[in-house]
């Protein structure tokens, strides 16, 4: 189990005798071990979850984070409150309940893992509540929004933080309290706890209840004489000097404008008339307080419904930084987070491997740091992302297929570079797919020769379909031997260098795609 080791101003905390600052820590005993797990990664019968106790015991796993909510607004427990909510598949097996008992027989904590703000565009609170959701300048969701230089399509609708009564208190917080409510877990663990930085951060805050609140909140101007306008008195020569005289800082015809001319003042316009642009910092500094305050509604939920209970969060790994781009200034929640599982992923560091290795050390320190020690940082570590260097000649090729099917028979020029493109890829695929896997090799290289001599049109339509297939299947199913398990025991010690409480991986799903199992019990070895 996760022990902690009260200090005098947490037991002052407890009593109520000071202000809720933030504790010194909650120290682990030793090195934590955790694991987030989807739920079919954890089993759909007694059978297969004994199976994966079984490894995560073998593997010195003492934390599991169970997704209970996903992206997609799914819930994995027998919910009475939300039952149209529940996961298609997942009515008749409480996994919530099957695995938290089967986990604590063995020593095992289960925390509940919530995807916080994101549904899906047909899930059941957007379905019911499309008032809910955070809206563009333009009127419209994230789900009119595409990712990636392909423009896929974004499946998700993000839920405004800020909006009372609204999807916080009529959805979210409910979800929390029915969980802690009925099942024993060890606590709540936030994922996605922050406004949409992957589509577009500056995009996203401006439906109808956010363009009225925010001046409000900002007291931009006076409910009480809202007719009457001040103006700077210029006391001091820099006329932004003179913010504290009190000039109303909305624009006369506010209620007049529609939203995309809101939207652009709030990003854009000035607080004092020729000064600084600067609103825009006060549109951050709203999103950053929507967020903090229900980090501290979920903290006051769970520990009024049982103190025992931890508060966890999933995090970027920069607090400064996703304070400005996506309103997750982590660093000042400490007051209601027991502990942290920062993402420091290699997908959010440039470089080589090495380079990740020595960021990670240096990305740990600081968050320690950042958070002054009050609050155990467990680094999180996910394993796909370690094994750049072996899947981005999968990449390469897959962007070459697409090359090659945009070109024409008139083409000469650009069918030569496409083909040119694919083979450089294979080549620089093969050697080490040979030598883990030679039969799956032969095949990708025989596709690849199929592809580049396929005539334009049909002919490399059918081709190219062929080996993007044989490329998902490689994905989905990676040969032993092809992804070195070094790279994970690396970087869980790049990782202890910096001396955190505890290491996070994501996820159980990937170590066993990955053959990462043994590596991991190596690791992890009391």
């Amino acid at each position: 189990m996760r022990l902690f080791v009260a200090t005098a101003l947490g037991v002052m905390l407890l009593a109520g005798s000071v202000a809720p600052q933030a504790a010194r820590p909650a120290t682990p005993a030793r090195e934590a071990h955790m694991l987030w797990v989807h739920p079919p990664d954890a089993g759909r019968d007694a059978a297969s979850m004994k199976g994966f106790l079984d490894r995560c015991q073998r593997a010195h796993i003492d934390t599991l984070l169970l997704l209970v909510k996903g992206m997609a607004g799914e819930i994995y427990w027998n919910s009475r409150r939300f039952p149209q909510a529940i996961a298609p598949g997942w009515q008749s097996w409480d996994i919530l309940k099957e695995l938290t008992t089967a986990a604590h027989a063995r020593g095992i904590e289960v925390h509940a893992w919530l995807v916080d703000f994101a549904e899906g565009e047909t899930g059941a609170a957007y379905r019911e509540h499309p008032e809910w959701a955070q809206l563009n300048p333009d009127g419209s969701t994230t789900a009119s929004e595409t990712l990636g230089v392909d423009k896929r399509h974004y499946p998700y609708v993000w839920m405004c933080p800020a909006r009372r009564p609204g999807y916080q208190d009529q959805w979210l917080l409910p979800m929390i309290e029915e969980i802690v409510a009925n099942y024993q877990v060890d606590g709540i663990h936030h994922d996605y706890v922050r406004y949409p930085g992957d589509v577009a951060p500056d995009s996203y805050c401006f439906d109808d209840y956010c363009l009225a609140h925010l001046p409000k909140w900002a007291l931009l101007r006076y409910e009480a004489r809202a007719s009457e306008r001040y103006r700077v008195m210029p006391v001091q020569e820099r006329i932004d000097a003179n913010w504290w005289s009190d000039p109303t800082m909305l624009p006369a015809d506010w209620d007049q404008l529609d939203r995309r001319e809101k939207a652009d003042f709030l990003l854009n316009g000035r607080t004092i008339p020729l000064g600084a642009p600067d609103m825009r910092s006060l549109y951050y500094a709203y999103r950053v307080e929507q967020i903090t305050r229900f980090v501290r509604d979920v903290h006051d939920l769970v520990k009024r419904r049982n103190p025992r209970l931890a508060v966890s969060a999933s995090v970027f790994k920069n607090p400064i930084l996703s304070g400005r781009f996506i309103g997750q200034r982590w660093d000042e929640w400490t007051p209601w987070i027991d502990f942290y599982t920062p993402m420091t992923y290699r997908s959010h560091f440039a470089g080589t491997f090495e380079a990740y290795l020595d960021h990670l050390r240096e990305t740990t320190t600081r968050q320690i740091e950042w958070t002054r020690n009050e609050r155990s940082i467990d680094a999180g570590i996910a394993t796909t992302y370690l094994y750049r260097e072996e899947y981005q000649p999968v990449t390469d090729v897959t962007t070459a297929i697409g090359e090659l099917t945009r070109v024409t028979d008139k083409d000469d020029a650009g069918g030569t570079a496409a083909r040119s493109a694919l083979q450089k890829a294979a080549d620089a695929l093969e050697p080490r797919l040979r030598s883990a896997a030679p039969q799956r090799s032969a095949e990708i290289k025989a596709l690849v020769g199929g592809l580049a001599a396929a005539s334009p049109g049909a002919e490399t339509t059918a081709a190219a379909a062929e080996l993007t297939k044989a490329l998902n299947a490689l994905r989905a199913s990676p040969p032993e031997g092809w992804l070195p398990p070094e790279k994970l025991t690396r970087a869980i010690q790049a990782a202890r260098d910096a001396h955190p409480a505890g290491v996070a991986i994501f996820s159980a799903g990937s170590l066993t795609r990955e053959h990462l199992w043994p590596a991991l019990e190596a690791a992890f070895a009391r």
